[in-house]
């Protein structure tokens, strides 16, 4: 299969397991009554440090170990350009996820400072949560996966 396929397909599949993911998540941590209060340790804010940690962790860690897999098998060529990020697995899954952590945290409390929010209804708040799982879940696996197949 040719890579641009096979990373097309797997971040599919990455975008629709984060945002199952966000779903549960949220509603662990946040329930599904009442409004969201936005400032504060385990707050909304707060929570995208953890969200966007695991799925940036998550959505490198497991496509790039089946990519690995499909890539020593012979399913999948390999990708073209060469990667700047780490060549261990682990190594670039944690990098991933802590840089998509500081960056969701910064843009979060950026975005929500300038609204002067301090809480938000249930239901935006939860829509948000799904639609940036989904993104960063499309941004990450692609460039996990790029680099997994050019390792």
């Amino acid at each position: 299969m040719d890579c641009a396929t096979y990373i097309a397909r797997e971040t599919r599949v990455s975008i629709a397991i984060n945002t199952v993911l966000s779903l549960v998540f949220f509603v662990a941590v946040f329930g599904l009554s009442g409004p969201v209060m936005v400032w504060g340790a385990g707050h909304y804010v707060f929570d995208f440090g953890p969200q966007a940690f695991m799925i940036g962790l998550m959505a490198t860690l497991v496509p790039g170990a089946l990519a690995a897999k499909a890539r020593r098998s012979g399913n999948v060529e390999a990708y073209p350009t060469p990667s700047r990020l780490p060549r261990l697995l682990m190594v670039r899954a944690l990098l991933l996820g802590a840089a998509s952590a500081v960056a969701a945290v910064a843009l979060a409390a950026a975005v929500l400072m300038l609204a002067g929010a301090t809480q938000l209804p249930l239901i935006p708040a939860l829509a948000a949560k799904l639609v940036f799982g989904a993104a960063l879940a499309a941004y990450i696996t692609p460039i996990g996966l790029k680099a997994a197949l050019a390792a």
